[in-house]
């Protein structure tokens, strides 16, 4: 009976995570969506490029991934559907820790050393902190607690990064589109970079979405040491 109510209390645990986190980063990724504009003036300034809109920042991008692996996975803890759980656990391991530690890292490491370059204090009045705090903090808060309270079986590590790889080189081949199309960079100080540093800092980023990838995979053997080895995912199971 004891062994019984213990994994009631947990599954009500990650019910009650992922609840959470799907209503919170949904209405953060609304909020930002509809409200968390610049003004056209900066269009016409040429401080944001004209097309692409939100789905042209990474930040936003994870934001929304982030929302729909919370909502599939409460949607999984009800229904217990097989073909969901290998689409949850897929997600987690090559997208939500990741590029959760990728994006909050990178954001934090650069408003450290130049803010005013980053993220100039003048957004403050369009982007509330409690927003910036959400997609640049909490979602490595959900990412770690979900690794912590939800057991996955991680995908072969080659198929893995691969989804991961692909998403960044697609990222990557985005932003470098709406740079030639316009002549501006979605994140302005990439501009002020030398073609080289430019390019050792996105090999740095991507290299970094990988080695979060095995940091991820590594907490999971840890946590949950019988969701690997001979028990490890697969579209056979």
């Amino acid at each position: 009976m004891e062994l019984g109510q213990c994994f009631e209390h947990a599954y009500k645990t990650r019910l009650l995570l992922h609840l959470v986190a799907a209503t919170h980063l949904g209405y953060a990724v609304c909020y930002d969506f509809l409200y968390a504009r610049l003004p056209q003036l900066a269009v016409e300034l040429r401080l944001e490029a004209p097309i692409g809109g939100k789905l042209k920042y990474l930040t936003f991008l994870c934001g929304l991934l982030q929302f729909f692996y919370y909502l599939l996975a409460l949607v999984y803890d009800v229904l217990r559907a097989r073909r969901l759980r290998l689409l949850r656990d897929f997600l987690l391991a090559s997208y939500v820790v990741p590029l959760a530690l990728t994006v909050s890292l990178t954001f934090w490491t650069l408003c450290a050393i130049g803010r005013e370059s980053i993220y100039p204090g003048l957004l403050d009045l369009i982007y509330p902190a409690w927003l910036n705090q959400t997609l640049h903090s909490f979602v490595v808060l959900y990412a770690l607690l979900e690794l912590c309270l939800t057991q996955h079986r991680y995908p072969p590590r080659t198929r893995g990064l691969a989804g991961l790889g692909l998403f960044m080189a697609a990222y990557l081949a985005w932003m470098h589109f709406i740079w030639l199309r316009t002549g501006i960079w979605v994140y302005p100080f990439l501009g002020a970079l030398s073609a080289t540093v430019r390019l050792l800092f996105l090999a740095l980023i991507v290299g970094l979405s990988f080695v979060f990838y095995l940091l991820g995979e590594r907490i999971n053997a840890v946590l949950w040491p019988r969701s690997c080895g001979l028990r490890r995912w697969s579209s056979s199971e």
